[in-house]
C-alpha cells in the first residue's frame, strides 16, 4: 500500500519517533459524488489499555476489582474489531468516546495506530472524547503491588493525536470545546459533541457531562445551515442525552448529560433525530418526544464488556432510514474460547461489584445476585423483563416486594432496569430499521 506523506508523518507520530505534528484548520467537507445510501460502523467505549503500562500483580488486580473491564484483552479485541469493520465495506465509523483505559499518552497512540489502518484503507474515522480521555489522573502503570502515575493527554494533544480522525476534515470547529462537524458522506452533516468535563480533573476525573451553553448555541445555529442547505444530520457524544431506563437518573446520574430535558429538546426541536452515544456500556436504543419534534438516543455497548458489540448501519439518505444491525466479537488470539471468558468476565465481575456497594445504601448484598443479572441482560440489550430471568433473581424481587418502603421502591426500580426501556412504544436494542 502507498502511503501519502501526511500518512507516513502520521504512522511515525503514532509510533513515537518524535515526530510532532501541529495542529491544523477544518479541512471542509467529503469529496467525491453524492449518494443516496452510506454505510458505516458505530463502536464506543473501546478503552485501549497498552499492555506495556502491566497486567499483572495485586496492584492492577484491585484496580481491576473496582472497575471490572477486559483491560488486558482490550488491544487483541480493538483489533479483531477492526479486521471486521474493513471486512464490512463502510464509508466510515463512528467512535462515541473513551477510546482508552484512563487516557494514557501511550494508550492514546496504541489506539490511533490501528485506526489509522481504517484511514489507510479509504476508510473515513470520528472520534470524540470520553471521560477517561483527556487530564486524567487515573493515568497509571501497574509493577506488582505498585502504581505509578504515568503521562495523559491535554485537548490539545487529543487532537493532535486524532487529527485524520475528524479534526483536519471538519466544516467547522467549536471554540469552546473538542466538538466539531464534519461531512462523512455528501449530504450528511455528524455533529461530534464533546460532553465531557475535563476541566475539573483534580485528583479523579468527572464522569458527569454537559453541553455548555456556548457550544449549544454553536451547534444549534450549524443546525439551522446544516437544514437550509438541506443536509441530513446525526449527532454522536459520550453522555446519553436521554435516560435509558427510569431509575437512571436516580442510580446512575453520571451517565446521562446535565439538563438532559432542555437540552434534548433543544437539539430535537432543532431538526436532530439521531444521537449515537455510549459511556454506559449497553446496548439500548430509546426515543423521546418534544414540542416540536423527536430524538432517538442509539447507544451502543464497551468492547471490553461482554458482549463487546458494535453496530453496522446502512443509511439510505432519501428516505433518512437507519438499518442498524449489532454484531459482537466473538474470538481473540488469546483466549481458545472467548465467547464464554467475556460472559463469565462481566457476570462475575458486577456480582463482586453489587456485592461490594450495596451495602454503602444500606441495602443487603444478598440482593446482589438480582441486580448483577439484571445489568448484565441490560448490557446485552433487548432486555426480557424480570419475569423472565432466573428464579434466584425473581425471588430476591418478590422478596423485596413484601419488605418496607425502601425495599418495595428497590424492587421497583430493579423491575424497571429489566426491561428494555420505560418508553410508551418498544425500540429494539440491537437490530432494527429506525425510519426518521
Amino acid at each position: 500500500m502507498k502511503f501519502s506523506r501526511r500518512e507516513v508523518l502520521r504512522t511515525s507520530l503514532v509510533l513515537g519517533t518524535g515526530l510532532s505534528l501541529g495542529l491544523t484548520g477544518c479541512g471542509g467537507g467529503s469529496d467525491g459524488s453524492a449518494k443516496t445510501t452510506a454505510r458505516f460502523a458505530v463502536l464506543s467505549d473501546p478503552h485501549v489499555y497498552d499492555t506495556s503500562l502491566g497486567t499483572s500483580g495485586t496492584a492492577f488486580d484491585d484496580y481491576l476489582a473496582h472497575d471490572r473491564k477486559m483491560l488486558a484483552e482490550s488491544v487483541e479485541i480493538m483489533e479483531a474489531m477492526v479486521d471486521e469493520i474493513m471486512a464490512a465495506n463502510v464509508d466510515f465509523v463512528l467512535i462515541c468516546g473513551d477510546l482508552t483505559k484512563d487516557g494514557e499518552k501511550v494508550s492514546h497512540l496504541k489506539m490511533a495506530s490501528m485506526l489509522y489502518q481504517l484511514i489507510g484503507s479509504g476508510i473515513g474515522v470520528y472520534v470524540i472524547p470520553g471521560n477517561h480521555d483527556i487530564n486524567n489522573p487515573h493515568a497509571m502503570s501497574f509493577s506488582g503491588s505498585t502504581s505509578s502515575s504515568v503521562d495523559s493527554v491535554t485537548p490539545s494533544e487529543f487532537e493532535n493525536i486524532y487529527e485524520d480522525c475528524g479534526y483536519s476534515k471538519c466544516i467547522a470547529r467549536d471554540p469552546n470545546s473538542l466538538s466539531y462537524i464534519a461531512e462523512p458522506v455528501i449530504g450528511v452533516w455528524l455533529f461530534a459533541i464533546d460532553s465531557c468535563k475535563y476541566d475539573n480533573n483534580t485528583t479523579s476525573p468527572d464522569t458527569t457531562g454537559e453541553i455548555g451553553a456556548d457550544t449549544l448555541t454553536w451547534i444549534l445555529e450549524y443546525m439551522a445551515k446544516a437544514q437550509a442547505r438541506g443536509k441530513k444530520i446525526m449527532g454522536m457524544m459520550h453522555h446519553g442525552i436521554i435516560p435509558h431506563f427510569a431509575a437512571q437518573t436516580t442510580f446512575f446520574p453520571e451517565y446521562v448529560v446535565d439538563e438532559y430535558l432542555t437540552v434534548g429538546g433543544a437539539l430535537a426541536n432543532a431538526g436532530l433525530k439521531i444521537m449515537f452515544t455510549g459511556h454506559f456500556h449497553a446496548q439500548d436504543i430509546i426515543k423521546s418526544t418534544y414540542s416540536n419534534g423527536f430524538l432517538y438516543d442509539v447507544e451502543t455497548g464497551s468492547g471490553v464488556t461482554a458482549p463487546s458489540p458494535y453496530r453496522i448501519i446502512d443509511l439510505n439518505m432519501v428516505t433518512e432510514t437507519y438499518d442498524i444491525a449489532s454484531y459482537e466479537i466473538h474470538s481473540i488470539p488469546s483466549k481458545t474460547d472467548f465467547d464464554t471468558y467475556k460472559e463469565d468476565f462481566v457476570e462475575q465481575g458486577m456480582l463482586e461489584l453489587y456485592t461490594d456497594i450495596l451495602p454503602s445504601y444500606g441495602i443487603d448484598p444478598a440482593v446482589a445476585p438480582a441486580a448483577a443479572e439484571i445489568h448484565v441482560a441490560h448490557y446485552k440489550g433487548d432486555e426480557p423483563g424480570y419475569t423472565n430471568m432466573s428464579a434466584t433473581t425473581q425471588g430476591i424481587i418478590t422478596a423485596l416486594l413484601g419488605g418496607g418502603a425502601g425495599e418495595v421502591a428497590l424492587a421497583y426500580a430493579l423491575i424497571d432496569f429489566a426491561k428494555d426501556n420505560f418508553a410508551t412504544t418498544l425500540v429494539a436494542d440491537n437490530n432494527i430499521t429506525l425510519a426518521l
